[in-house]
Order: structure tokens, then C-alpha cells, then sequence
């Protein structure tokens, strides 16, 4: 085992210096006491190793001197100096040597710092090859581990770092080290603790770095049980691990510690800056007590709750602490309200969770609490017009919408980015825009948001989760289900289950419910929507949009009777008889449902043989709305075609199939065409109105998606000779049910059912169900 090695280059620089001072400055290991006595060799003279040199430790006007390792300062007296012409001093970075500027002023000083102690391939020569590249690669050059150059310990090298090179390292110190070790960079910071070669090039050598981080592990684990654990948190915090911090507080009871580190990182904000999940298993540790007496810990558990989609509870909890006059917004908001900034802050937060549509009054009085903003708070205002922007949205101020959306970012852009507030933003101009029926616009906000999403340096699955939903309807606009259709089949659940905000759920819902019943319309009641009652059923939020949702879903597959009965059974202030009685009060209506509700009835009077004489006048006073989307005017512009269709008013039904056409192309929403299919069918099948709108280049454009659309197995199987009803006796025996229980779910008789299944088997030539399956299979029928 070779211990040293001689170094005559590095030892003659040093012993032909003419520099009044030398300074051999490395940390430990860098072999400097060895080069020292090398020195000393050269020049005949001994090496003074006191903390205070003497005089009689001068020989030949020169001073060789090994500062002790434990000295954390040293001092050459004057007059020692006056007896020396060059002063050689070994000794650490963080060793101060005072009495040396008159030398160093006079007649100057050098440096030979860690880097050039460290061994090059040069000095290895006369070492085994083998042996060499070990000590350069996987020990850095490092003097100190010639030893185990030859004979490789593990535990050895542990030991020596541990209890040399960390040793002088605080628990702060040592925490930094550790943080750094996670994802070594080049830092020259490092240099002056480290071996060189291993700060400014860790990627080199990740042997040592392995040996470091353990070295580094097992001396934090002393510290902490030494009682040095608040230190180490804060070391933690300040460099930005704020959770990790509060976790190693929490082990070891230092709750108050935590509390004060969440507050200081703003609280429920950092849950932007962290894992939904590393946030959670971090703050729902806070004991009860802690919650009910810091109100930064509560707003903090009550915003993981809000993730998790628990309104309920959060209202609940917010109560029993705040009072329940805090879950009234406008008592909560109001200037001069008993509670604090934070908590009505985040009770305007929480008004995004909920599903009301803010009044002009209430939106007067967010006015008037923006007002009490920090100016340079851009956090602050970036939530301001992030809820302004779902407030738009839900009255259906679009215009207002995005002008809230451009200037919370431009607020955040201010502080500097933050890519998952940004990303938000994003996708509520996505949502936004999807809704008001401009798909084009709303693919460009896609782009931004997945953008912004993929520089999130945290773990984001929900978030990932919401943007695939908007990039699938966006596809599905373009004719493109597929996405959509294996969305709501395998990720729907936990997208349901996670944060939702109104807007968001009522445009995850049209487009879902829309996409199965194109594909498997007989598994929407029992299946898709049932499973959101799930969890919805505590809040209730969203009753009347998904009632709404289900009975458009039976008029899909002609249940017009289960419509009329779902949509009857819906509370709402009014009723079929006002909406069928009214006209020009249906151009008045502002609120989402209220327009949705009404449309439905509408919808189910334009199915009828024989149409009242005053539903094109509604269906105008509706067109005329401005609070309806533009979405929704393609829809009304079909059922106006239609109702001239079937009155014989072919010049009409033209006009409006065109207009509805053309619009659907140049907003790209072509998806509620397919939505409109039992209307817009008919149509297209009467050749005088085809011939006349094919001439138009839009309608071809948006005629060729709308076929890509319908073609899906129901659609084969009907265009093949299948009934409607044997379309979906085929789906419900190829799910498995019974005859008992597909009778049930049909709402007919085993009897009946058993006729239907004849006449499909007949037309499949089958006798059996398993035959039947594997033929429509086979036909791409199923």
C-alpha cells in the first residue's frame, strides 16, 4: 500500500518561491503537511508546527509553519516576522492567519490552493494503471486516498470523510452539503471544503459522491441526535425546502417550529410550489390543537382539502373555527369584517370551488376588497383576476373573461413567472373558449398551458390531468373522439374526485357525456353520470347541470320520455310551461342553467312532427341572447333549419343549415354537430338542401369532419340495418347483462327483449349470443 508519493515538481515550486508568504491553503486531506515536509527536506530547515510561532523556529530568515487542524485563527508575532524573509504557512480555508499584511504588502504572496495539491496523471506514472484511474476517477485526485488507490474500502473512505473533511462543518453547513449532493452541479463554493475535481466536475466522479452523500447522511443523523434539528431546518428552509423542513420538525415535536416555517412560506401558497401529495402528508400532520389556534395552519388544511375536491368539509371545518357568517361572501369580503386579510383572501379562493354565479353586487364588493391589495402583492392580484376569470366565465362575460385572464398574467409576469399559476390561467382561457364554441383560439391556450405545465419542476398529476381532458376535446372538436372517449373510460374518476372549479366541471361534462353517448349511449345514466354523483353527491353543486346533461343524453337515443321526466324533475324557478309559453323573455336569461334548462325544453319541442308556430320565434329570441354561447347558436341554428324543414320551408331550412355550417367551421366546434345529429341527419338526407350548401367550401370542411365523427360502431351497426333497439341490445349482451337485467334497464319486458334479440340474431344470422358478438365484431359493430 503506497502512503506517499514523491511530488519534486510541486515540492521545488514551493522551495524556489520568492513571494514573502506561500500559502499552502486546502482543506483536509490535500496532503499539505506532506508537501511541507518534502519542503523542508529540501531546504535542511524544520517545520514549526505551534499555534504561535517563535523565534527560534526561524532558520535561515525562512519559516516553514503547519497551522494546527484545531486552530480556528493563528498569529505570527512582529517581530518573528522582522526575522524571516519567506513565511511557507499550511493551512485550512477557514483558517484565519492575522500578522501577515506588512509581509504580504512588502513582498507579495502565493497561493497553492486544493486544485494544485491534487494528484494529476502526470504525478501517477509510476502507479499501476489500474490503481491510477481509480485515484483520479474515483477519488478525485485526492492525496488523502492514496492509500486506497490499490485497495479499495468503502468504509474507510465513509469514516475519513465523516470525521475529517466534515468534521469543522456546521449542522447548517452540513445540511447545504446534503441538499447539493441530491443534484450535484458545478460549484466552486465547494471547492474550498471538497476535493476540487469533485466540485467543479461531480458528474466525473460518482464513486466519491456516493461515499460523500453517505458520509454526509450518518453525520446529519449524529446532529440530530445530538438536538441540532431546529438548525437543520433551517438550513433546509432557506434553501427552499420549506416541506422537508417542516417534516423533520414534525418528527421530532417542533411543532411551533413548523408552524412559524409554513407562515413564512406564505402558507397555502407554497402548495403551488409542491406536489399536491408532498403538501398533503406534510400539513394534515399538524395536530388538531395547532389547527384550531394558527389560522395559517387551518387555511392551509382546508386548501389541501379543496384539492382533494372536499368543499363539504372545508365549509364545515372553516365554520366551527371562523364562524358561520364566514361562508357568507359577502359578510366575509365586506371592509371592516372582524377577520383577517388571509382568511378573506382565501374566501374569495374558495368562491372558485363553488358553483354560484357571483351577483353585480357581489362583484362591486371584490372590487372594493381589491382595493386593500398590496400594490406589489402580484401573488395577491394574480388570484384577484384568476377568480375574476372563473367568475366571467360562469355569467358568461367572455370578453371580460379574458381580459382578467391577460392581466393576472401580466401580474404574474411580474413576479417572475409562476408556471403552475400560469398554467391555470391557460386553461381557463381553454375552458373559456371552448365553451363560447372558438376552438381555434382555444387550441392556441392549450399550447401555452402545456407549455407552462411542463416547467413545473414538481410532480403535477392532477394538473396533467385536467390539460389531457382539454387537449382530447379539442381533438374531439376536430372529429378526433378516441382521446376523449379513453379519458372518460380510464381517468374521469380521479379527474372527478380531484379540485374542480364550475367552469371546469360543466365543460367536462358537456364534452364526456357527449362522447359516450355518441359511442355507448345505453352506459350513460347507469354509468358515467351515476359514478359523478359519486362525488358530488355532499355538495349537490352541479344538480341541475348534469340533469340537464342526462335528459339531452335520452333525447340522443329518442327517450324523449325519459328526457321530459328528468328535466321535470329539476328544481329550478321555472318550469316546461314558462319556457314553452315564453319568447322574448328567453333573449333575457343571464344564468348558465337557466339557459341550459331552457334550451333543453326547446330542444325537446323541435323533435316534434308538428312544431308550435312560435318556436322559430323563440329559437330567434335565444340566437339574440347575449349571454349564449356561440356554441350553443350553432345548435339553436340547426333546430331552426330543422323546425323549416319539417314545415315544408325548404328556402329556410337552407339559409339556416348554412349559417350554422359555416359558423361551426370558422370557430372549429364542430363537435356539436355530432351533438346535433338527429337534427342536422335528416337534413343532410334531403338532396335539394345538399346540393345547396355543398357549394360552400366551409360546409364541405365541416360535412367531412362531421362524417369522421359518426362513424363509430352505433353509427355502422345503423347504417348496417340494425334498429335503434337492436343497436343497443347488441351493446348491453356484449357487456354481459341478462335478459332480466337488460329488461330493467330499458324499462320493457323479458318478453320484449327476448324479440328484439330475435330479430337481431336473425339479421346477424346467429343463434347464439356469444355468435352474435363475435359477427357485429367482426363487422366493426362493437
Amino acid at each position: 500500500m503506497i502512503k506517499v508519493l514523491p511530488r519534486p515538481r510541486l515540492r521545488d515550486r514551493v522551495a524556489r518561491e520568492t513571494a514573502g508568504v506561500v500559502f499552502l491553503r486546502a482543506p483536509a486531506g490535500a496532503g499539505k503537511t506532506t508537501l511541507l515536509l518534502m519542503v523542508a527536506e529540501t531546504l535542511d530547515k524544520p517545520v514549526c508546527t505551534a499555534l504561535q510561532p517563535r523565534l527560534d523556529d526561524v532558520h535561515g530568515r525562512c519559516l516553514l509553519w503547519d497551522v494546527p487542524a484545531s486552530a480556528r485563527s493563528a498569529r505570527i508575532a512582529a517581530q518573528v516576522l522582522d526575522a524571516v524573509d519567506i513565511v511557507v504557512v499550511a493551512c485550512r480555508p477557514d483558517q484565519r492567519i492575522a500578522g501577515l499584511a506588512r509581509q504580504i504588502l512588502h513582498r507579495g504572496s502565493v497561493v497553492i490552493d486544493a486544485a494544485d495539491l491534487s494528484f494529476t496523471a502526470d504525478e501517477l506514472v509510476d502507479l499501476p494503471g489500474k490503481n491510477a484511474q481509480h485515484l483520479l476517477q474515483g477519488y478525485a485526485g485526492w492525496p488523502a486516498f492514496l492509500p486506497l488507490a490499490a485497495a479499495p474500502d468503502d468504509r474507510v473512505c465513509i469514516d475519513y470523510l465523516r470525521e475529517t473533511i466534515l468534521s469543522h462543518l456546521s449542522p447548517g453547513q452540513t445540511t447545504t452539503l446534503a441538499i447539493w449532493l441530491e443534484a450535484p452541479s458545478p460549484d466552486p463554493q465547494w471547492a474550498s471544503i471538497l476535493p476540487p475535481y469533485l466540485a467543479l466536475a461531480p458528474e466525473q466522479h460518482p464513486e466519491l459522491l456516493r461515499l460523500l452523500n453517505t458520509a454526509v447522511l450518518e453525520r446529519l443523523a449524529i446532529f440530530e441526535a445530538e438536538g441540532a434539528v431546529v438548525e437543520i431546518a433551517t438550513a433546509r428552509e432557506q434553501a427552499g425546502r420549506s416541506l422537508n423542513a417542516m417534516a423533520l420538525l414534525l418528527d421530532h415535536g417542533h411543532e411551533v417550529h413548523a408552524a412559524q416555517i409554513l407562515e413564512r412560506a406564505h402558507g397555502r401558497e407554497l402548495i403551488y410550489r409542491s406536489s399536491l401529495d408532498a403538501f398533503q402528508n406534510i400539513i394534515m400532520r399538524f395536530s388538531h390543537e395547532m389547527i384550531a389556534t394558527n389560522e395559517t395552519v387551518l387555511l392551509a388544511v382546508t386548501r389541501t382539502l379543496l384539492k382533494q375536491g372536499e368543499l363539504q368539509r372545508v365549509r364545515h371545518l372553516l365554520a366551527r373555527h371562523f364562524g358561520s357568517d364566514y361562508l357568507d361572501p359577502l359578510k366575509a369580503l365586506a371592509r371592516g369584517s372582524r377577520f383577517s386579510f388571509s382568511a378573506r383572501t382565501f374566501r374569495l379562493n374558495m368562491m372558485i370551488g363553488e358553483d354560484l354565479t357571483p351577483s353585480d353586487a357581489m362583484i362591486n364588493r371584490l372590487g372594493e376588497f381589491m382595493a386593500d391589495y398590496p400594490l406589489g402583492d402580484h401573488v395577491k392580484w394574480a388570484a384577484y383576476y384568476n377568480a375574476l376569470l372563473e367568475f366571467e366565465i360562469r355569467r358568461r362575460n367572455f370578453r371580460e373573461a379574458e381580459a382578467a385572464a391577460a392581466r393576472a398574467l401580466i401580474y404574474l409576469g411580474k413576479m417572475g413567472g409562476q408556471p403552475l399559476l400560469e398554467f391555470f390561467i391557460h386553461l381557463h382561457q381553454t375552458v373559456l373558449r371552448l365553451i363560447s364554441g372558438d376552438t381555434l383560439l382555444a387550441r392556441r391556450a392549450a399550447k401555452d398551458a402545456r407549455s407552462k405545465l411542463e416547467q413545473v419542476p414538481h410532480d403535477a398529476k392532477p394538473e396533467f390531468r385536467m390539460l389531457r381532458l382539454a387537449e382530447a376535446c379539442i381533438a374531439y372538436e376536430a372529429g378526433r373522439p378516441h382521446d376523449l372517449v379513453d379519458f372518460v373510460q380510464t381517468d374521469f374518476d380521479n379527474f372527478s374526485a380531484a379540485e374542480i372549479w364550475p367552469s371546469l366541471m360543466q365543460f367536462a361534462l358537456h364534452y364526456a357525456s357527449q362522447v359516450l353517448a355518441d359511442h355507448f349511449p345505453m352506459t350513460i345514466r347507469p354509468g358515467f353520470l351515476d359514478g359523478l354523483w359519486i362525488h358530488l353527491s355532499e355538495r349537490l353543486q352541479f344538480h341541475a347541470m348534469m340533469e340537464v346533461r342526462t335528459a339531452i343524453a335520452y333525447q340522443n337515443v329518442n327517450r324523449w320520455v325519459d328526457a321530459q321526466s328528468t328535466l321535470t324533475a329539476i328544481r329550478m324557478p321555472m318550469g316546461r310551461n314558462w319556457v314553452e309559453s315564453a319568447t322574448d323573455e328567453l333573449a333575457r336569461l343571464t344564468r348558465r342553467d337557466d339557459i341550459s334548462y331552457a334550451m333543453a325544453w326547446i330542444r325537446d319541442a323541435v323533435h316534434l312532427w308538428t312544431p308550435r308556430s312560435y318556436l322559430p320565434r323563440q329559437i330567434d329570441a335565444l340566437i339574440s341572447n347575449p349571454y349564449v354561447t356561440n356554441r350553443e347558436k350553432v345548435a339553436l341554428l340547426l333546430w331552426y333549419s330543422y323546425t323549416a324543414h319539417q314545415r315544408g320551408d325548404s328556402a329556410t331550412a337552407r339559409s339556416r343549415l348554412l349559417s350554422a355550417l359555416e359558423m361551426s367551421t370558422r370557430l372549429g366546434c364542430n363537435g356539436v354537430l355530432s351533438e346535433e345529429r338527429i337534427f342536422l341527419s335528416p337534413l343532410l338526407n334531403d338532396q335539394r338542401i345538399r346540393s345547396f350548401i355543398e357549394t360552400s367550401s366551409d360546409v364541405r370542411v365541416a360535412l367531412s369532419i362531421f362524417a369522421a365523427s359518426v362513424n363509430s360502431p352505433q353509427a355502422r351497426a345503423l347504417n348496417g340495418g340494425l334498429s335503434q333497439r337492436e343497436t343497443q341490445m347488441l351493446q348491453l349482451i356484449a357487456s354481459g347483462m341478462p335478459n332480466k337485467r337488460i329488461a330493467s334497464t330499458l324499462n320493457i319486458s323479458e318478453v320484449t327483449v327476448k324479440f328484439h334479440l330475435g330479430n337481431l340474431f336473425r339479421k346477424l344470422d346467429c343463434k347464439r349470443r356469444a355468435e352474435a358478438i363475435r359477427a357485429a365484431t367482426a363487422l366493426g359493430w362493437l
